[in-house]
């Protein structure tokens, strides 16, 4: 019998890759084998193959698939190299082992890469038409004795870092983050200059656990799909109410490698995030849903935490490997909040998954309402609009916040249902994108919605306080209010509290301050002084669970939004 050609093979590994049974499992097995033994010659059938591995790995049907796949994954920076140049330069930004990334990214990230992953990035000098932004962060990190050289127009700083870099192994991308590492009394300021420059960078990807191919975090056990994806829940509603018992806070040892399995596949798809950014080792949770799935949440670092809203991300991985990403704004008992689905993963069982990312909100933050803005399923987003994304949200319990809409979309569903093939023209899917949707829970009241805008209103209301105090300084000013406030609430003093603790109260202050808490009652004082301590804690998921219960700040701060409006 005539062999199939690779092509052949690794298209038919592609098409049966979401088809769960013995007889697929068998098929998938020989596939694998064949494919591993042959070489590749185009870039478009090594992607190919990249993403069925990459599928077959985080959807095992049985132990022996699992460690093919991830045996092929790990060794795949070798087929790679067997491709000829022009099929190599054609992977570039694949995120696939052996090639390479170029990208401008943020400075948290190439930090981050330089910490984790030394001598792997370089400057794209090629790409870096300007240099005016990068000497002007130079000028800030060469020595008084270096000045002179530098400033004299001879060299430009390509060939200054070349001599200045002359006698050591690292890149110059390195070393330039060493140098800023070293400033920590100017890292903001550094990092802004760093960011202004939008510095060119090319990743060598290798074997390094950035890539695509080898990104993935251990897991004691891995779980085999004998039955295959997981279908949309019948009552999402009544699967989100029902508590989590598996919900694990990290060590921040864990937490860390949570956040790198996280930032690198940000990282190998071009994409970074504040949500892992800024995250805080010690501020991660992870729960277990079945069948091999876990989503991590985290949360920032006090230093970068929002006034008022409580801000996390979560990453979702299939038997350890990451398969998606989001993030959630959680207000006292509301989350706005969105998935995305890596695209090797897409067609699995999104719903499903989405479903279990609200559930676990519940759990950790109470949250009962779930905001969708109109970018995540069309506003501004032709991607979302031409998958149809308005659906995929409607179909689970979310409906548009305006009444004509609502009724335009219960018109438009009934089309969809009730005639065979019929798909929504754009234009009605446009007009559907007009507003917010909102899932609620059931014992959720319209009451309780925290308008979004009022959120830019508490920051009028907090410049209104510092304004109000008198003092040109705003340092001062801001001692004035966070005194006024120790008094109204009965604190004599915040001591004994961590510096993060005191640090947040004291920039917490100007927003509270608006509520006017020096009235309360001295359980709701007592509770909201827990609530500003808990702002700055550990963990942001503790303030998050105390702001939604502090119904007193809620209706106070409703209250004044509403004025300020």
């Amino acid at each position: 019998m005539k062999k199939r050609s690779v092509r052949r093979e690794i298209n038919r590994l592609s098409a049966i890759r979401r088809s769960f049974s013995r007889v697929f499992a068998k098929e998938r097995q020989d596939l694998l084998e064949s494919i591993a033994g042959s070489t590749i010659k185009t870039a478009a059938d090594i992607q190919r193959l990249h993403d069925c591995l990459c599928f077959i790995r985080a959807f095992p049907d049985n132990k022996e698939l699992h460690q093919r796949a991830s045996s092929m994954l790990q060794d795949f920076d070798s087929k790679v190299a067997k491709l000829s140049k022009s099929q190599r330069i054609i992977l570039a930004d694949s995120g696939i082992a052996g090639t390479d990334l170029y990208y401008a990214f943020s400075y948290e990230v190439a930090s981050w890469i330089a910490q984790h992953f030394p001598g792997m990035t370089s400057v794209d000098w090629a790409e870096l038409e300007n240099t005016d932004r990068l000497d002007e962060l130079m000028d800030h990190l060469v020595e008084s004795s270096e000045a002179d050289y530098f400033d004299s127009g001879w060299v430009d700083a390509r060939e200054w870092l070349s001599i200045a870099t002359a006698n050591h192994s690292a890149t110059r991308f390195d070393w330039l983050m060493l140098q800023m590492a070293e400033r920590l009394q100017h890292a903001r300021f550094l990092t802004s200059l760093y960011n202004a420059a939008e510095i060119p960078l090319r990743c060598e990807l290798s074997d390094t656990a950035i890539s695509k191919s080898a990104n993935t975090l251990v897991v004691d056990d891995i779980y085999f799909r004998r039955d295959g994806m997981r279908s949309r829940i019948a009552f999402p509603k009544r699967e989100i109410r029902r508590r989590l018992n598996s919900v694990k806070w990290l060590s921040a040892a864990e937490g860390k490698r949570v956040l790198n399995v996280a930032m690198s596949s940000l990282a190998a798809r071009h994409r970074e995030t504040i949500h892992f950014n800024y995250a805080n080792p010690g501020d991660v949770y992870i729960a277990n849903v079945g069948k091999g799935i876990s989503i991590a949440v985290t949360g920032l670092s006090a230093e970068h935490r929002y006034p008022l809203e409580c801000t996390l991300g979560f990453l979702i991985l299939s038997n350890g490997v990451p398969i998606g990403y989001g993030g959630a704004s959680v207000l006292f008992k509301q989350a706005n909040t969105g998935i995305n689905i890596f695209d090797e993963y897409r067609g699995s069982e999104a719903a499903w998954l989405w479903v279990q990312v609200m559930r676990v909100f519940h759990t950790l933050c109470g949250c009962n309402r779930f905001i969708a803005n109109p970018y995540q399923f069309g506003g501004d987003n032709a991607e979302a609009l031409k998958s149809g994304a308005f659906w995929f949200y409607y179909r689970l319990g979310y409906r548009p916040v305006e009444a004509a809409v609502r009724k335009l979309a219960r018109q438009e569903y009934a089309r969809v249902q009730y005639r065979k093939g019929y798909r929504s023209p754009r234009t009605i899917l446009r007009r559907l994108a007009k507003c917010d949707m909102h899932l609620a829970l059931p014992g959720a009241r319209q009451a309780e919605l925290f308008e979004e805008s009022w959120i830019e209103s508490c920051s009028l209301l907090a410049t209104r306080e510092i304004a109000g105090t008198g003092e040109l300084s705003r340092k001062k000013a801001l001692q004035i209010i966070a005194r006024r406030m120790m008094k109204d609430l009965g604190l004599r003093s915040i001591r004994n509290w961590s510096r993060t603790e005191q640090e947040t109260f004291v920039h917490f202050c100007p927003v509270v301050a608006a509520a006017d808490p020096g009235k309360w009652t001295s359980r709701e004082k007592k509770t909201l002084i827990e609530l500003m301590r808990a702002k700055g804690g550990q963990s942001e998921v503790n303030y998050a669970r105390r702001l939604q219960a502090h119904e007193k700040l809620f209706l106070t701060l409703k209250k004044k939004c509403r004025q300020a409006s």
